[in-house]
Parts: structure tokens; sequence; C-alpha cells
């Protein structure tokens, strides 16, 4: 790293051999960053008043530049040291540093602590001595010997104002202030309190394990209010203890002006605190889909007013083009109300403002549907109505400009959609009830759950939670009762979401439940087997007695059977007029020449299709582009392909659906022919024009022992590399 002299890499760490894999008593894990002058104080003060127990300190740097640190690191060789690549903050930074050394208590420090002597083994005897204390801490001291307000009660919104805004000039001896520092406590006894800083706290490994490490949401400031605050939700005490005291430098960053870094950072951290327990933000979030749809509502209603006035403004400035002169933007108005009204139904019957689509998106074709279908309904509303104040200019411009604003606001909408996922403001709070072990190989599997709109917030499990108070995930998904306490978890921790991992009991007292969390509004999921036939459209219906769900086949649309085939009919003709002359080109040309060849491939698929397409290839064997394949133009006109659809397989072979999505998706589609450019599910537009361009069918390149076209054998043909062109 820039200004070291050791040649360590930037992320790497050197644990001493002495403590190699051993538990220990106490791990002392420190923070730096630019601050080499006060560690080298602090690891100087911790040398000279070691506890007796057996210990390990952990230095942790978050890529700092201070050229002093190069010294501090040879002076200290025992201690383990860890250097990141970048500033991960300061919860992520303990976190790490607490995951490298096995401990049954760890000593969160400052740099800028200096410890007193005795004040260590004092530390681990109180805590020894009061099994309920999660955590601990100590006196801290001025330099000048007077005592700080280490101990605080919980911020409120009164609180908050007088002390992070103006109004703490305004009242500089706020009663409030006062009782927020704990003023009126002596600091000379030991107390239960509401949070202690973290710049010096002592945790028990065994609570942590059942709450959880620092929240890394936090990169400064405030995860030290989040981490005592859930403490006490778990049921474990804060103590403070007076009989172990501290020497603390403290530097109120956060006080150092308004535009300071440390403000903000500060601000930031008081923000996400409020997000995750505020009562206002959690209401947000509960109702998060209603206002995501009517936000994405509004993007799309300002968008075509907005296409409406540059047509307008278009065909304003072309007047001198027209012999017809323009009306009145007011003969407008009633036109851009009908406008409203009909993209708003069109809109929410085509799917757009389905609530679970949004962290998907669509589709380039789907927007362009769904813009088309509004264009066509307002061109022949306006005709029907014999509206001769309408500029058909007008309306002919306004199409592809509401095309473009809408999708313009779309984008807008998923960048507000991820930059508030990201400040998990939109993510759903989520419980997770079952088996740990269910639980534990779903979590493995189950990718960035962040990402996918959830924030989950613990598990419980049947029995006493003091034996299943293992963390799960990354050791960052806690423990956070037993299964009866699941009222009480729900409230105190504001879950949205329950997932269960088994079937609803039948007990009165399940039901009772379940009851109760349906009337408080929260989303309830069993991650069982058999739920996914509902989400495929199959109906729930009482059967023989018994629950069951019915699939029926066949259930597309008429209109939309009838529109494939028509377009199918149309890629048909097309090919077979246009491709005539390049296929006269293969046959005369090239097929002598040896550049390229016919063969047979049988396609197949799971819902029994197996027609005999001819393709031409290459002299390798690689399908050729579209303009030369014009034998596909009869399986299009005869039905054997279709323009979209699955993909095919060759040799009669199929596969069934692997991966969940390609299950549902098989039992939400009906039963179609094979077509050329795949499944559209998730594909970008030109993506898929691409690979109907390249390669039709998507076969890739076909065996040496592919079938020439030429014989009648239908025995087998050889395997192709079928490969998925989709970029």
């Amino acid at each position: 790293m820039d200004g070291l002299g050791f040649a360590l890499s930037p992320d790497s760490l050197r644990p001493p051999a002495r403590h190699s894999g051993v538990s220990l008593k106490l791990a002392i894990v420190i923070i730096h960053y630019n601050t080499s002058g006060d560690l080298a104080k602090c690891l100087a003060s911790l040398e000279a008043c070691a506890p007796a127990c057996e210990h390990q300190v952990v230095v942790v740097d978050n890529a700092s530049v201070d050229k002093g640190l190069d010294g501090v690191h040879r002076n200290h060789p025992d201690c383990l040291w860890i250097f990141n690549q970048e500033n991960v903050g300061y919860a992520r930074g303990c976190n790490r540093g607490m995951a490298q050394v096995q401990a049954d208590y760890y000593l969160i420090l400052n740099p800028d602590i200096v410890v007193e002597p005795g004040a260590l083994d004092r530390l681990i005897s109180f805590a020894d001595s009061h099994p309920r204390a999660g955590m601990v801490g100590p006196q801290l001291l001025n330099p000048d010997g007077t005592i700080q307000h280490s101990c605080r009660r919980f911020y409120t919104l009164k609180t908050l104002l007088l002390r992070r805004t103006f109004l703490g000039r305004v009242f500089p001896r706020s009663e409030t202030v006062s009782l927020h520092l704990m003023e009126d406590f002596d600091h000379q006894s030991i107390r239960p309190v509401d949070w202690v800083l973290g710049g010096c706290l002592l945790v028990r490994k065994s609570a942590m394990d059942r709450v959880g490490p620092m929240d890394e949401r936090f990169f400064l400031y405030f995860e030290d209010v989040d981490w005592c605050f859930r403490m006490w939700q778990a049921g474990f005490e804060v103590l403070y203890t007076p009989d172990s005291r501290f020497l603390h430098h403290h530097r109120r960053g956060s006080a150092q002006g308004k535009f300071s870094k440390s403000f903000w950072l500060h601000l930031g951290s008081l923000i996400s605190f409020y997000e995750k327990w505020g009562m206002f933000v959690w209401l947000l979030k509960k109702w998060r889909e209603p206002l995501l749809v009517f936000l994405l509502w509004v993007l799309d209603m300002t968008g075509l007013a907005v296409a409406f006035g540059l047509a307008y403004g278009l065909r304003g400035a072309m007047s001198g083009l027209f012999s017809e002169s323009l009306y009145p933007m007011s003969e407008y108005v009633p036109l851009l109300m009908f406008s409203w009204l009909l993209a708003t139904l069109t809109f929410l019957f085509t799917g757009r403002y389905s609530p679970r689509r949004h962290r998907g998106g669509r589709s380039r074709l789907e927007h362009l549907q769904q813009v088309g279908v509004v264009a066509v309904l307002l061109m022949a509303s306006t005709y029907l109505g014999h509206l001769e104040v309408i500029s058909r200019a007008v309306l002919l411009m306004f199409i592809p400009l509401f095309a473009a604003t809408t999708a313009v606001g779309e984008s807008f909408f998923r960048r507000i959609l991820r930059r508030l996922e990201k400040g998990y403001f939109s993510l759903e709070r989520t419980l997770l009830a079952g088996d740990p072990a269910c639980i534990r190989d779903w979590l493995a599997g189950a990718g960035n759950l962040a990402d996918q709109g959830v924030d989950v917030a613990g598990y419980i499990a049947d029995g006493h939670p003091e034996h299943t108070s293992a963390p799960l995930g990354r050791g960052d998904i806690p423990c956070l009762g037993a299964r009866g306490d699941i009222l009480e978890v729900v409230r105190r921790y504001r879950i949205s979401q329950v997932v269960f991992w088994d079937r609803p009991g039948l007990s009165d007292e399940a039901w009772t439940t379940l009851a109760a969390l349906r009337r408080q509004r929260i989303r309830l999921r069993w991650h069982v087997e058999d739920v996914w036939l509902l989400a495929a459209g199959a109906r729930a219906e009482v059967f023989g007695g018994t629950l069951s769900a019915v699939k029926s086949s066949g259930g597309g649309t008429a209109v939309r059977a009838l529109g494939g085939r028509l377009l199918s009919l149309s890629a048909g003709l097309i090919l077979g007029l246009a491709g005539l002359f390049p296929w006269l080109w293969f046959r005369l040309v090239l097929l002598p020449a040896g550049r390229g060849r016919l063969v047979r491939v049988q396609a197949s698929d799971i819902w029994g299709h197996q027609p005999w397409l001819t393709l031409a290839v290459s002299s390798a064997g690689k399908v050729m582009a579209l303009p030369w394949q014009w034998a596909l133009a009869g399986s299009l006109l005869r039905g054997d392909m279709a323009l979209f659809g699955p993909r095919p397989l060759t040799s009669g072979h199929t596969v069934a659906p692997g991966d969940p999505g390609a299950v549902l998706a098989f039992w939400k589609g009906d039963p179609q022919a094979p077509g050329l450019t795949g499944s559209w599910t998730g594909a970008a537009f030109a993506a898929r024009m691409r690979q109907l361009w390249n390669d039709p069918g998507g076969f890739g390149t076909l065996g040496a022992g592919a079938e020439p076209a030429d014989q009648t054998s239908d025995g087998d043909i050889g395997q192709y590399d079928s490969r998925e062109e989709d970029s």
C-alpha cells in the first residue's frame, strides 16, 4: 500500500503463529484510518497494561495513506494486521477483525484510546460476573481526567433536532440533550444503560451469535446505537461500569461543521438508523408496492404530457408546411385527459403496473407493445369520434415521443429503485421461520438477497432459543427467538414478511398466530415445494374434501395464438421472397465449391414437436445467417416452426426444465411450436434480433455427423454445440 515499507499486499493479514486456531478469552479489535500517532500510543498502552488472560490484538486498517503506519507495524509484530484495499467503514472493519479470531469476548477500541493499568482485567472480571450482559461499556476519561458521557439514552425526535440541527445553538442548555447524555447520572455506579459509545465496547461472543455482528449498512456512526438496541431487543443487557477506566482522546467529528464530511456521514447513518427502526419509514416500506406503482404511474403520465406538449410544439413550428391552421392548446386538453385515462387502463391491463415486476424490468419489445396499444386505441378513438380539431400530425409525432418519454421515465424509476434498495429503504424486512438446516441450505444458493428486495432480520426455529442460537448465512443472520415468539419478534423487529419452510399448522394455536399476522398486514410466504403451482396459474379448489391445485391445459387466449400464427406466416412469406436469390446462389455457387452444405436436422422439444428441418451450414458446420435459410420458410408456413417460441433441440432429444425459473415458465406457458428466436423472457430486443439474423433457431454448430439433406434416412443425427448466443 502507498507509503508503507513492508512487503504486504493491500488486502493481506499476518496472524501470529502462537495464537493460530486457538480460542482465546479476549480479542481486541482496533479499526484504524490515518491516525498512526494515536494508534502507536494505544498499542503501547496495551503492551504495558496487558490483561492476564490469553488475548490477541487485531488491527484493521481501512486503506490509510498515513506514512507513519509503517513504523507502527514494525514495532508491533505480534499483532494481527489486516489491510483492506479500500475504506470499508467502521462496522465492516470491526466484523472482519472479529471474524479472524475466536474468543469469548471482543473489545472494540478506537485508536485514540489509552488503556489504564488493570482496566482490561477488571472489565473481563465484571463481564464474567454479569452473564446477562451482552455488552459492557467502561468509564471513559478525558485527557484532563474528567468523565466523558460515554453512556447515553436512545435518541428521540426531539433529541435529534437539538443535537443535529441549528436548534442546538438556540437551546444550548436543553434538558432533553442533558437527559440524552445522562448528565443526571453521576457515572460512579454500575447501571444498565440504553447504549454506550462504540469507541470502547466489550461484547460477549455468545450474545453476538444471537444478535449478529455490527450492521454493515452503517459506514460510520450509529453502528453502536443499533448494536446496543438489538442487544436489548434480544433480551441481553447493556451495562456501564466505572470500575474499568480508559483514557479517550475524543474527537467529535460530526460537530466540525455542517458541511464537513463527518457531518454528512453522521447524517447518513442517522437516516439509516431511522430507516431500520423508525415507525414512519416502516410504514412506507410496508406499503411500498402501491407507492412504487403510484410513482411509476406519475412518471408515465408526466411523460405522456411532455410528449403531447412536444408534439404540439413541433407541429406549431412546422405550420408553414401545412395548409390548415393549428387549433389552440386549450382545444387539446380534453384529448390529453382522455389519453391519460386510456394509457392508465392500457398499462394496468397489460401488466405494466404489476407490483412484483418492478425489479425484473421489461424488454424493449414489451414496452413498445404497450405503447403501441395506447397509440392504436387513441388513433381509433379520434377517428371514430370525428374530432376535426385534432391534428393527425400531432398524433403521429406524439406516438414515438410517448414511447421515448415513458422509456426515460421508466429508466429513472429503475434508478430510484436501485438507490432506495442500496440504502435499504425499499427492502422488505423479512423473518425466516423453519428448520435451521433448511434455511442454511437455502441461503447458500439464494444469492444477494438485497438485490431481490429482501432485508433478512433473522430467523426463528422450533425449540428453546438457547438451543437454536447459531447464526446463519455468513454469520449475520441471528436467531431471534423460538417459534412461539413469532408475534413478539414481528412486532419488536418491525417485520414486513415472514417466510415459512413448512405448511400451515392445523392446530387452533397455529391458525390464531397466522390470523394475527394477517391482521397486521404481514406478507406470508411458504417455501414449500408445491406452492409454485399456484404461481404458475393453477387454481386452488376443494377436491374430494381436501385442498388441491388444478392446472388447465392450453390456457392461452385465442387472440394470442392467432397473432403468433399470423406472425409466423408473415415471416415465412418474407423469408420465402427475400431469401430466394441467396438460396439460389448458395445452391449454384457455394454448394458446388464446398463452401457450404445442406443438412437435415430433427428438431424436438418437451411438447412433443419433432419436425425435420433443412439448414444451410458452412463447411465447418456452423449454421449460416437467416438470408441463406430459404428452406425454413416452408417450416414457418406449415407451422412446424414458429417465429417466437422456445428454442428447439435435435435428435428427438428432450430436456425437462431444471432451474426454478424454467419450471415456472413451463407451467405458465402454453404448448407451442419451437421458435427461431427462443424465449423472450428477460431478453433484450436487439439481442434476439441479432440471434435471429446470425443463427436462426440457435442451433450453433452442427456436428460432423449431421445428416446430408439429400439423404432420406431417419437415423440419428450428430450432436451439436447448443450455445445461447444472446449477446
